[in-house]
């Protein structure tokens, strides 16, 4: 058994559908007013798109820290990668929602692969190998909730990092056979992310930590201490740049970034050993685990059951 879930009850709801263009909304997903206008009138205006993506904003910033941290990474998220692989490769994912595509373009494609538990990353390559684009449409905005907890939070980084390892390993081989060559890069690009990135960061804690408490000594010369503080502060200065576009690059935020640097972001090396964990030695199945969500009111959110 596969993931099922939600690219299940996508394939089940399409096949209800007769219209020429379709949308994907989650339920939680409040989108604005002409979202759906733009989405659709860029789609039909270009032959070569076979669906248009907007942007995500979070509707429950505000509710504690882990949200705030949330906000500033799917801001960074759509700005440097949504928005810079567009810009620079003409090329964009799929997201869980805030989307339009062909209808008749699925029924080809035979709908969504419900073994994928990240079905938009798994589709949005067959969609390129098709022929067709994918166009990041930054002012068509919906606003959605984010996980409140932090469990909740892990739970569902742990099936995205899971969900992109069955899309790397369905399509690692098939890479030199890309048609679109751009996409050949896009895909090492999420190797890299996955793997390579996260040995780097295993390996320069493990050395800081040693280094820290005088266990180690390396002995090449160099300045390290400066070399590590410019490469925070390029850090922090990025991801300002990047939120700047959505006009939240204030001081509290700037705050926010440097503590992400060392808590939110090295829990990503705690995501990837536990997804590695449930894959290759647990065996666990791939099993669509739901996002807890909240009822969202003008003065206090609850939890919907």
């Amino acid at each position: 058994m596969g993931g099922k879930g939600k690219s299940r009850a996508l394939n089940l709801g399409i096949q209800q559908v007769d219209s020429e263009v379709i949308a994907v909304y989650d339920a939680d997903n409040t989108p604005d007013p002409k979202a759906l206008h733009y989405l659709v009138a860029s789609l039909i205006s270009d032959k070569e798109l076979g669906g248009v993506i907007g942007k995500f904003r979070t509707v429950n910033k505000n509710r504690n820290l882990l949200t705030r941290f949330i906000n500033i990474e799917t801001l960074s998220f759509q700005s440097m990668l949504q928005a810079g692989r567009w810009q620079l490769h003409k090329i964009a994912t799929l997201p869980g929602t805030n989307f339009v595509m062909w209808k008749w373009l699925i029924d080809e494609l035979n709908g969504w692969d419900e073994e994928a538990l990240t079905e938009d990353s798994e589709l949005s390559i067959r969609i390129y190998e098709l022929g067709y684009k994918i166009k990041f449409l930054p002012y068509a905005i919906t606003y959605e909730q984010e996980p409140e907890k932090w469990s909740v939070w892990i739970k569902q980084r742990v099936r995205w990092v899971r969900g992109n390892n069955y899309v790397l390993a369905k399509f690692l081989k098939e890479i030199p056979n890309f048609k679109n060559k751009r996409l050949r890069f896009d895909l090492l690009y999420t190797l890299a992310v996955y793997y390579i990135f996260f040995v780097a960061v295993v390996i320069s804690d493990i050395l800081f930590l040693l280094s820290l408490f005088n266990i180690i000594h390396i002995p090449l010369p160099g300045p390290y201490s400066a070399v590590w503080i410019i490469a925070i502060g390029l850090f922090m200065l990025e991801i300002m740049l990047a939120i700047s576009f959505d006009q939240e690059d204030n001081w509290k935020n700037f705050g926010l970034v440097l503590i992400m640097y060392f808590t939110y972001c090295q829990l990503w090396i705690y995501v990837m050993l536990k997804a590695f964990y449930l894959e290759n030695i647990k065996k666990a199945a791939h099993v669509w685990d739901k996002t807890v969500r909240f009822e969202v009111h003008p003065d206090k959110q609850t939890v919907r059951e």
